[in-house]
């Protein structure tokens, strides 16, 4: 991904990984955090996930783990948290939006979008698979919601430049959206 003129190796990393719940998106960022800490950078991941098993995966708490996840990552970043990996299905563009707009106004993030598992849609893993490997209590309809939906993404500019994501959150209050 191209940054302008900014040296790569002077920048922090902002992964944002996506796909399917049960696809592997929590095993690929333990892995991705543990080849940082090989190298003795400590880094961090952040997930909704986090918040939803406090709650029992309640859906009336949704928007609020969702909100608790976004201000994490924008004080992780105040701090100069490298790598910061958030983990999260990220279906939409609108979902990825925040993280991807906080790591370009902060101007020092290199960002990354990874697809887990990779090359998906290509690499698709049965509904039924994912349900019965997905250890939560989601619908299997919300599965198929979440395929049907899937918004491609090349790179992080498509995020940015996507015109329902700019509306979506133009006017959000967030403390993210205040740079």
């Amino acid at each position: 991904m191209e940054r302008g003129r900014r040296n790569r190796q002077t920048m922090k990393d902002l992964i944002i990984l996506r796909g399917l719940p049960g696809v592997g998106k929590s095993h690929r960022a333990r892995q991705l955090l543990d080849e940082y800490r090989r190298l003795g950078i400590q880094g961090k991941i952040y997930s909704t996930d986090r918040y939803h098993e406090k709650f029992d995966w309640d859906t009336r708490y949704f928007h609020r783990n969702h909100t608790w996840t976004r201000r994490d990552v924008f004080v992780a970043m105040q701090r100069g948290v490298t790598p910061i990996i958030v983990d999260n299905t990220n279906i939409y563009r609108w979902h990825m939006y925040p993280y991807v707009f906080m790591g370009k106004q902060r101007g020092d993030y290199y960002i990354t979008i990874e697809e887990v598992p990779r090359g998906y849609p290509e690499t698709f893993i049965s509904l039924n698979k994912l349900y019965r490997r997905c250890k939560r209590n989601i619908p299997k309809w919300k599965f198929r919601e979440y395929r049907d939906g899937w918004e491609e993404v090349d790179h992080y500019q498509d995020v940015l430049n996507d015109e329902f994501s700019l509306k979506r959150w133009e006017r959000s209050r967030e403390k993210w959206n205040f740079y």
